[in-house]
């Protein structure tokens, strides 16, 4: 359904930020104040060395972020940009391919990245310019408060290339829920995340730590390592999920996992959309083997996305019948699987299916939340328009009306 047809199915209402969220600037400040305070005062528990704290993470980029966020940085030029992409993402495939070795040369891999760093800045300018004009491409952009004529997108794109946190997830063995959440340092060791997962574990709790490709922090943490494409990608989730927040689907997040499933799925669908839009607006053509993608290798004989949907279906089943140890040698199982057939899982637990299912486009998904939402972005014609209606939805049951509307539009 093309844009135009929607203002006759659901009210499009025109931006007015409430109080809370033009504090959401001061309430960074205050955050990184708490966090400060917390850190100095408080000893939280065990994982306190492990621990990766946010609040020192926008300490150190607030300076950088209102030079971008004021437009007072330096503009590269088109040439420069062009340049500092081709080189950054031939250096991340070269990294990548060494660390692939059996026996990488881990002081070539460090010089590699001293040499990356030298672009970061211009590809970080570059992809932050290309996900703002998919932005204003697709209708995003809101009026200012004071000043109606000026529109502007909101709030402004901002990430910083990096390696992001890892995220230690928990989850009742009997039922598969986020119960809790902790981010933890980047770079730790095998034997590090295995001790802390044992740490973690009790008779009726699993964990498994996983690692993140980005962080919807202000400004966002994007991973560094990832091909361009992925990049781009990733930097649009993020500033869906900034964007989202000043809505009612953004606070949906406070309210468990129907929120979680909510924003994450329209993040992982409008993400992908509006980093398209941006690959249409801004063709950059990088050759195999220097598009920061890993090395390749033969496709996998399985149907890696049927066999973990049809995998969580069952250990779903199995966990609602109270058969808790059946479902674990299930998901043992195919992990081994998965293995033999070169698709290589350290863990497949309640907490994997935890994590994984929050996005519901997702194989690792059985929430019936994520065809909804896919659906929605069908009948919505553009990017642009299905943000403005999900943004409004606040539960499944939202969710249920706004697609019966669309249904019924489209069925005219």
């Amino acid at each position: 359904m093309a844009a135009t047809g929607e203002a006759s199915v659901v009210e499009l209402r025109p931006w007015h930020p409430h109080a809370w969220g033009l504090a959401a600037v001061g309430a960074g400040l205050v955050g990184v104040v708490a966090g400060l305070v917390i850190a100095l005062f408080v000893q939280r528990d065990d994982l306190g060395p492990y621990r990766y704290h946010l609040w020192r993470w926008q300490a150190e980029t607030l300076p950088t972020m209102l030079v971008q966020v004021t437009g007072l940085e330096r503009r590269p030029s088109e040439e420069e940009q062009r340049r500092a992409i081709e080189a950054y993402f031939a250096l991340t495939s070269r990294i990548r391919a060494e660390l692939d070795r059996p026996q990488p040369d881990l002081t070539l891999v460090d010089a590699l990245v001293r040499e990356r760093a030298a672009y970061e800045g211009t590809v970080e300018f570059a992809i932050r310019e290309r996900v703002t004009k998919a932005i204003e491409a697709s209708g995003l952009p809101e009026p200012l408060p004071l000043f109606r004529d000026v529109r502007v997108v909101w709030p402004p794109v901002a990430f910083e290339l990096t390696s992001p946190p890892q995220l230690l997830v928990v989850s009742p063995r009997a039922r598969i829920e986020r119960e809790r959440n902790v981010l933890l340092k980047d770079g730790l060791t095998l034997g590090e995340i295995e001790a802390i997962e044992a740490k973690t574990d009790t008779a009726d709790r699993v964990s498994i730590v996983v690692p993140l490709g980005g962080v919807a922090a202000y400004p966002a943490i994007v991973r560094d390592d990832r091909s361009y494409a992925s990049m781009l990608e990733t930097a649009a989730h993020e500033w869906v999920h900034h964007y989202l927040a000043f809505y009612p689907l953004g606070l949906s997040w406070l309210r468990g996992a129907e929120g979680e499933i909510l924003n994450e799925t329209t993040a992982n669908i409008a993400g992908a959309k509006l980093a398209q839009v941006a690959t249409q607006l801004f063709p950059t053509e990088l050759p195999p083997g220097a598009d920061g993608s890993a090395p390749m290798r033969p496709p996998p004989a399985i149907d890696f996305r049927a066999e973990m949907r049809a995998l969580r279906l069952e250990v779903d089943r199995l966990l609602e019948e109270g058969r808790i140890s059946e479902a674990e040698a299930a998901m043992e199982a195919k992990r081994r699987y998965f293995v033999e057939h070169g698709i290589f899982i350290r863990k497949i637990n309640q907490a994997y299916f935890a994590f994984y299912g929050t996005y519901a486009d997702q194989p690792a998904a059985s929430s019936p939340i994520g065809p909804k939402v896919e659906r929605v972005a069908e009948l919505s014609g553009d990017v642009g328009t299905f943000l403005r209606l999900m943004r409004t939805v606040r539960s499944e049951r939202d969710l249920d009306t706004l697609l019966a509307k669309l249904e019924r539009a489209a069925g005219r």
